[in-house]
């Protein structure tokens, strides 16, 4: 843990919440490599149509009720689609107002039938009943090989929610055992409004120094989400006004360890900004959400898919992974 970092400490089930016949403990050996996707599915709220006042928009809500719903059923049935072997999503989220009750977690479990899952709702209101209760965060799905579950605690002083919304700031981290031993795939979701983006790269090297941890024990490690810093350089059209980007920070590459990399698609956007509905050409868009491997991971494929931000402010990008010869291949125990 970093000296002198704020951070609080978050149960998780260290067992899936949908134990299923179909799914298998091990990994299958006739497969040598591991796709993922990651994806924030921005509550089910975001799509197209959408702006949101955070971003320098007007709207606090979705245009109408069926708005959540068309972009909920197109999230599930793209992720369903999909055919990955582990996705990790952030802004997962339960019913309530904000999304006009609509069940986006439920949608996406059921189009992934044959994965476990483990669910941390990182952002929450407090005190507040049903139906006024609000529960989104990062939900993990992995279809073999999963051991455990945990979440790994990250600074949270800075952070501009506090009152009846409050983030409950760590990474989702779950291993499996994988193609060459054990994996860990961290699903991380960093601050987004911090000044100066001190702390989303203060997270990021707390991520970054429990990840060398456990690599040092044995396990690959993969950290996928959105890390609301830039991952790539790009120069996307856009007519986006100065003072909407006042978010904008690059990824310091140089909390990197030794080896590792940062895995992106610099040809297609991954986030766009929501001081209007979306336009292409108009809104300013970014990549922000990918990867990052540790030097024994090796990437045979990265590729950002551009649903034209029709579902949320997010695009999903998809990786293939396979390992990379290492002396000491563990078991997989937690994570």
């Amino acid at each position: 843990m970093l000296a002198g970092a704020a951070v609080v400490a978050y149960a998780c089930s260290s067992t899936p919440d949908n134990p299923s016949p179909s799914f298998s403990s091990t990994w299958p050996g006739s497969m040598t490599s591991i796709t993922v996707v990651t994806w924030n599915l921005g509550y089910g709220g975001l799509g197209e149509g959408s702006d949101f006042f955070a971003d320098g928009g007007q709207a606090y809500l979705p245009p109408g009720p069926g708005a959540p719903r068309k972009s909920a059923e197109a999230i599930a049935a793209w992720l369903g689609a999909s055919d990955a072997d582990v996705v990790l999503t952030q802004e997962n989220a339960r019913p309530s107002v904000i999304n006009f009750w609509t069940d986006l977690k439920g949608r996406v479990d059921r189009a992934l039938p044959d994965h476990q899952r483990v669910f941390h709702p990182d952002f929450q209101t407090r005190y507040l009943p049903p139906p006024l209760r609000i529960s989104n965060g990062m939900a993990s799905y992995v279809r073999h090989g999963l051991t455990g579950s945990e979440i790994w605690p990250m600074p949270s002083d800075g952070d501009p929610y506090d009152g009846p919304l409050r983030r409950r700031y760590g990474a989702l981290a779950t291993t499996m055992d994988g193609p060459g031993g054990c994996w860990t795939f961290v699903n991380l979701h960093t601050s987004a409004f911090d000044e100066g983006g001190a702390l989303r790269r203060r997270q990021l090297a707390a991520i970054l120094e429990r990840a060398a941890a456990v690599h040092a024990s044995g396990s690959r490690v993969v950290i996928g989400g959105d890390f609301n810093m830039r991952l790539v350089q790009t120069d996307f059209a856009h007519t986006t006004l100065e003072e909407h980007l006042f978010w904008v920070h690059d990824l310091p590459t140089d909390v990197l360890p030794e080896g590792w990399r940062v895995v992106a698609d610099p040809a297609t956007p991954t986030v766009r900004t929501n001081e209007r509905p979306y336009v292409a050409g108009e809104n300013y868009t970014a990549v922000i959400d990918g990867f990052i491997v540790s030097p024994d991971v090796e990437v045979m494929s990265v590729t950002g898919a551009d649903l034209g931000f029709r579902h949320s402010d997010h695009q999903p990008v998809r990786a293939v992974l396979s390992p990379r010869e290492r002396p000491d291949p563990s078991a997989c125990g937690a994570a």
